[in-house]
């Protein structure tokens, strides 16, 4: 892509300011030159009648779009509240291909640098003002600059790795590493070789130069242990001994590496009780409990929730290209007064299918409902011929889970929750029947 080399020359494609709604104000002479256009006619409509999005990224320096018929790059530039979009290449200097490959190299590099760990968010992004979270955001600011261990715990979807990154971002290791793992996301099987890394040769299919494990890639940075509870009970005596001889062995291996690692773990569960019924090492949970952070529900913080609601909505005016300033008073309410039990990640779930229908700039609680709910009871069903036991029972734990993700909008820790089986279980249940 060697004519990428003037996208520091750009002064002569134009550029387009739009307001905060999203709004044309203003259009350079050149842009109108260039693109054939009389300026008078597109003031006043918005910009995605300009610039039609074809490959877009929330927050974008340069995006990728489609001007009146020619496939541009163009650089954004924030300007208070409004917006310079200044075209930097048009389809004569690269063509449809090259530009999407281009793109697409960016993203990758991006996903490198999270892969590397660099956490993308900071305790100014965690939104609310009520005395319950700011009390937590304080002791969390206050705990950061320590290297002890943190145990975050609290209801499914309250944001406990917002508040690792959060962490993280504050301390001392925010330049080094930010690697997280779901304990509950990874077959116990591999949990040791992809947790702990393995030698060349440990097992059949392995790399023959080795792997390093989660633990490693970590190292001068903090990992982070999500649903923990999960843990499996072998795996546990081997993180034990990572806090405590700050040293790991790969499967396979016969000698032990040393890490500098901070740890902060997170669950939805109770550990304690689950160490009276032996499911968890009385150890290690001593070992993870040093600082012990409690983030509130979003039930116990309900001052939160419109400005949570309103966050949302203009995250989601970005991705889907609409333009919502309002809610509904009578929408308001039924947020207030319902309890969330899948928290802030619910919350979002429930403004993106409105952000998904609304139509104007005010989302209404009409917005959110896509069917009438229909009673069971009601809905004549075609019998069906007796199966096998084993495939009765299949079918009807197929249904199951079918119906629990729906009713957890696809959140798979809430839908546990709703079946009363460990999260685990369900991520084997769903390889097992290939769902999604």
């Amino acid at each position: 892509m060697k004519k990428l080399n003037r996208i520091d020359q750009t002064e002569d494609w134009g550029f387009i300011e739009v307001d905060a709604g999203g709004i044309l104000i203003d259009i350079s002479s050149d842009f109108c030159r260039n693109f054939l256009i009389n300026k008078k006619d597109w003031l006043g409509v918005y910009a995605k009648e300009v610039i039609q999005r074809t490959h877009y990224r929330k927050h974008a320096k340069v995006l990728f779009g489609v001007v009146f018929g020619y496939s541009c790059l163009i650089r954004v530039l924030k300007m208070n509240e409004h917006k310079i979009y200044r075209v930097i290449v048009r389809q004569e200097d690269v063509n449809h291909y090259e530009m999407v490959s281009f793109m697409n190299s960016l993203d990758t590099l991006k996903m490198k640098k999270r892969s590397t760990g660099q956490n993308r968010y900071s305790f100014e992004e965690i939104i609310g003002e009520s005395s319950a979270i700011e009390q937590i955001k304080e002791l969390a600011a206050r705990i950061a600059t320590s290297n002890s261990t943190v145990l975050l715990t609290g209801e499914s979807g309250t944001g406990k790795e917002l508040f690792a990154q959060a962490i993280h971002g504050l301390s001392t290791r925010k330049s080094n590493p930010f690697v997280a793992v779901n304990c509950a996301a990874i077959p116990d099987e591999l949990f040791e070789s992809e947790v702990f890394g393995y030698e060349a040769g440990a097992f059949s299919g392995a790399k023959k130069e080795g792997k390093p494990g989660k633990i490693e890639m970590a190292q001068h940075g903090t990992l982070f242990l999500d649903e923990i509870s999960e843990l499996p009970y072998q795996a546990q005596g081997k993180l034990l001994r990572v806090l405590q001889e700050r040293e790991v062995e790969r499967l396979g291996g016969t000698g032990s590496k040393n890490v500098d690692i901070r740890i902060i773990a997170a669950t939805n569960r109770d550990l304690r009780t689950l160490v009276q019924e032996g499911k968890f090492r009385q150890d290690l949970f001593y070992r993870l409990y040093v600082f012990d952070l409690m983030i509130p529900s979003l039930r116990q913080r309900k001052e939160d929730i419109i400005p949570l609601a309103q966050f949302f909505i203009g995250y989601f005016n970005e991705k889907f290209g609409v333009h919502v300033k309002f809610i509904d008073s009578k929408l308001q309410e039924r947020l207030l007064s319902y309890e969330w039990p899948g928290n802030v990640r619910e919350l979002k779930a429930y403004i993106e299918r409105g952000m998904n229908l609304v139509l104007g700039d005010t989302l209404t609680i009409d917005d959110l409902r896509i069917s009438p709910n229909v009673s069971s009871d009601v809905i004549k069903r075609t019998p069906t011929p007796i199966q096998s036991l084993e495939e009765e029972i299949k079918c009807t734990e197929i249904n199951a889970i079918q119906r629990a993700l729906q009713e957890a909008n696809g959140d798979r820790t809430l839908a546990a929750q709703k079946l009363k089986i460990h999260l685990a279980s369900l991520y084997r249940k769903i390889a097992k029947y290939n769902l999604k």
